[in-house]
C-alpha cells in the first residue's frame, strides 16, 4: 500500500471536501479517527499513515489541534486515543499485530457508527480483498451521517457515499 505524492494530496483534497460538507465541521477542535485493517503490514500501514498525516498537516491549520481515534481493526475492534506526532513516528503502532483474513465491512461501519459517530473525519487503510457482503446492512450503518464522513482508502480511494449508493 504505497502512495505517490500526488495520490496523498488527492487524499487531503478529499477530507477537506468531507470537512466542507454542509453541517460537519463548524469549528473549534476536530476530532476524527483512522482505520487500520490489521490484514496490511505495519511497515505499509506505519509508512502510509506517516505521509497521510503529514499531508493533512500541510493542507489545512485546522490538522494542527486534533483528537484522533486510532482504531486496529482485525479480529477484534480495539480503539485508542493517539496524538497526531505518534502516528507520524510510529510510535502507535507499538500493539499492533499483523491478523490476515478478510473482513466484513458492515461490522466496522456499525461500530463506527456506534463509538465514532462524533469523528468528523473518519479514515480507514484497508485491504483490498475486505468487502460488503449485505449491502442493506451496510447502508443502514452508514445512515444517516456516516457516509459523508468516511473515506476508504485501498488500492483505490472510496468514499462513504460511493458505498451508499452503491457505485
Amino acid at each position: 500500500m504505497k502512495f505517490t505524492q500526488l495520490e496523498v494530496l488527492q487524499i487531503a483534497k478529499k477530507v477537506d471536501a468531507i470537512l466542507h460538507v454542509p453541517g460537519n465541521y463548524r469549528g473549534g477542535n476536530l476530532e476524527m479517527s483512522i482505520v487500520i485493517d490489521t490484514s496490511l503490514r505495519q511497515e505499509d500501514v506505519q509508512e502510509t499513515a506517516a505521509e497521510i498525516v503529514k499531508a493533512l498537516k500541510r493542507s489545512n491549520e485546522i490538522f494542527r489541534n486534533v483528537r484522533l481515534n486510532l482504531v486496529l481493526w482485525g479480529t477484534e475492534i480495539i480503539s485508542t486515543v493517539v496524538p497526531m506526532a505518534m502516528l507520524m513516528t510510529g510510535g502507535a503502532f507499538q500493539e499492533y499485530t499483523n491478523t490476515p483474513g478478510k473482513k466484513c465491512y458492515e461490522e466496522l461501519f456499525g461500530y463506527l457508527k456506534m463509538f465514532h459517530a462524533r469523528s468528523k473525519v473518519i479514515l480507514v487503510l484497508a485491504d483490498s480483498h475486505n468487502e460488503i457482503i449485505d449491502r442493506q446492512t451496510a447502508r443502514e450503518a452508514l445512515s444517516p451521517f456516516l457516509k459523508s464522513k468516511l473515506l476508504i482508502i485501498s488500492d483505490k480511494i472510496t468514499s462513504g457515499t460511493q458505498i451508499f449508493l452503491g457505485q
